[in-house]
């Protein structure tokens, strides 16, 4: 079983030599074998993980769920990246960023003012948006808004799996709301949409 959300691809392709050199488990050769490691890992990391809003919302308690998510599987689990990518801001600014993202919703968590599915999902869109990690923010950012929501009394998100439509066009409505909300980050309506479908 595998995340529904992960890129669409041929699950026996090759991991990519520039990635080999950061698996940790040898026998990792294939996405196929990377995303059911990484998927164990994520299930065992997450299973009773019951934070409160105020633990989850501090940069270590992030770098560690991102580090209990992929421990197993790659060395650069838990750490921040150094590097510039195609997405996310630039590396310097990350760790001021996620202090930044955590007090400004724990603000809106304690001015009661604001729905608490909408707080958790700008707060996923941000992290996705900031992009702290080399890979796995998409999955960190919905497990962390998960745990966020939960801690806030309601339902974790369905992210799109009651709808019955393809992999590739459930990924393609995620991100799509994404981009919306990159454009306008107070228009959250199709992030909720999708979240709870």
């Amino acid at each position: 079983m595998s995340d529904p959300l992960l890129p669409v691809g041929d699950g026996d392709t090759e991991v990519p030599d520039d990635d080999r050199a950061s698996l940790i488990p040898s026998y990792i050769a294939t996405l196929g074998e990377l995303h059911a490691a990484e998927f164990e890992n994520i299930a065992t990391a997450t299973f009773g993980r019951r934070p409160s809003a105020e633990t989850l919302l501090d940069d270590m308690y992030l770098r560690q769920l991102h580090r209990d998510m992929f421990d197993r599987v790659w060395t650069w689990a838990g750490r921040y990246r150094i590097l510039e990518t195609n997405i996310g801001i630039d590396p310097g600014l990350i760790t001021p960023s996620i202090r930044d993202l955590t007090a400004d919703t724990a603000a809106l968590v304690g001015s009661h003012s604001i729905e608490m599915d909408v707080i958790a999902l700008r707060f996923h869109h941000r992290l996705v948006q900031i992009h702290p990690f080399v890979n796995g923010n998409g999955r960190h950012g919905r497990v962390a808004a998960d745990l966020l929501v939960s801690a806030l009394g309601r339902p974790t998100f369905t992210w799109g799996r009651n709808l019955n439509i393809s992999t590739q066009e459930l990924r393609t409505r995620y991100v799509a709301s994404l981009r919306q909300m990159d454009v306008d980050r107070e228009n959250v309506t199709s992030l909720v949409s999708f979240a709870r479908s």
